[in-house]
């Protein structure tokens, strides 16, 4: 990738920092432990493995209800057969999960082989945490910068993107012309919407 299309995103990531500190999302570095790494080679970062949110109920491992959302604002809501389904995202005492990691030049391992079109795939699970929000955040930023070279797919609906989606849109002036279709990040609009429109309804 071009050292002036990652400096950007690197640049858009850095702008919403703020704004997902000031959401709740404390973010660490690989394995939750030390500082995220931002620089013009890559970002690397996970949860704080070490938040002091409170251990309440056991959690094992999490999937997100229909239309869950928010930062430490819900809780436990049913069970699946891996744990808890849970209503936001919120941890049990340890913010860390998978390390996001994407990095400028890309070494894919040996065994791995690109698709038709000459892309490689790779995954970062979040357990729905709150670094999730950062996560889909820099998902967002790295698609809006790259297009169709990269394709951003997730197991995660729109009202599980929603909060990203509008975080960006207002920190960086776009996100809310994106939407989930067939689990994918896609256009819904091709033009970003400004600050104050309404475009409910059918995209264009």
């Amino acid at each position: 990738m071009k050292k002036e299309i990652f400096s950007e995103i690197v640049k858009d990531f850095k702008r919403m920092l703020p704004a997902l500190e000031k959401a709740g999302v404390a973010l660490a570095g690989p394995l939750g432990k030390g500082d995220p790494v931002i620089s013009n080679e890559k970002i690397v970062f996970n949860g704080n493995a070490n938040c002091g949110h409170p251990v309440g109920a056991e959690f094992a491992v999490t999937w997100p209800s229909k239309d869950a959302g928010g930062v430490m604002s819900g809780g436990k809501v049913g069970t699946w057969l891996a744990g808890a389904v849970i209503d936001s995202r919120i941890c049990n005492g340890d913010c860390s999960h998978e390390t996001f990691e994407f990095k400028r030049k890309y070494k894919p391992p040996k065994w791995q082989e690109p698709d038709k079109n000459g892309l490689f795939f790779d995954f970062c699970k979040t357990a729905f945490k709150p670094y999730d929000l950062a996560v889909t955040a820099a998902l967002i930023i790295i698609k809006h910068h790259l297009g169709s070279s990269v394709i951003v797919r997730s197991d995660g609906g729109y009202p599980q993107w929603f909060d990203a989606l509008l975080l960006c849109q207002m920190e960086l002036g776009y996100g809310m012309q994106y939407e989930m279709h067939n689990s994918e990040l896609r256009v819904r609009f091709k033009q970003p919407v400004k600050r104050g429109e309404n475009h409910e309804g059918n995209a264009g």
